[in-house]
């Protein structure tokens, strides 16, 4: 699949057949995934493969609780359905003050390649800024060092639905040239 295809056809996905995902699969995801950029090129990143059903429900079960309010109709129920979960973290040294963004790009690297070999996936973050509750829990929870900090939850699986084509604005209202809202 061309990039530029893997780019635009990529949609969030959370309805998943109940097929597994080979750890051979797991395994050319993470080694793209590493080749995200990172700050001053630290390479901070750190994968947790959760197929554990109890430590899938635990997860649901923080995501649910630390929903903000305008989110609560978005329930992370699903992720017990995922085969794979893939959380996404950093170690806080090799990140530069930049833990979020690094974690956030080796992210975008994991769901573009899961979309490019036929899974679907979503993000779902395991921070949420002004409130570590969520962080410290996804800790305790997958025995994650202090140094270590977990940054996304992404669930994979093989789709069970088909997601209606993305509209983006056109791109004419996104682009400023020299100053911001100078055409």
């Amino acid at each position: 699949m061309e990039i530029d295809e893997t780019i635009k056809g990529r949609r969030s996905v959370r309805r998943y057949q109940g097929r597994d995902i080979p750890d051979s699969v797991i395994k050319e995801l993470l080694s793209l995934t590493i080749h995200a950029p990172s700050s001053m090129n630290g390479q901070p990143w750190c994968f947790i493969v959760v197929r554990a059903k109890k430590t899938k429900e635990q997860l649901v079960e923080i995501k649910n609780r630390y929903s903000p309010v305008e989110k609560q109709d978005y329930k992370a129920d699903f992720l017990q359905m995922a085969p794979v979960i893939i959380v996404v973290c950093v170690d806080k040294q090799k990140s530069y003050d930049r833990e979020i963004e690094n974690g956030v790009l080796a992210t975008a690297n994991l769901i573009l390649g899961a979309y490019s070999r036929g899974l679907g996936s979503v993000y779902m973050s395991a921070y949420r800024l002004g409130e570590p509750g969520i962080s410290q829990e996804v800790r305790q929870v997958l025995d994650i060092p202090q140094d270590i900090d977990p940054i996304t939850i992404v669930p994979l699986g093989y789709p069970d639905e088909i997601p209606e084509p993305k509209i983006v604005r056109p791109l004419e209202d996104m682009i400023s040239y020299e100053t911001f809202g100078r055409e």
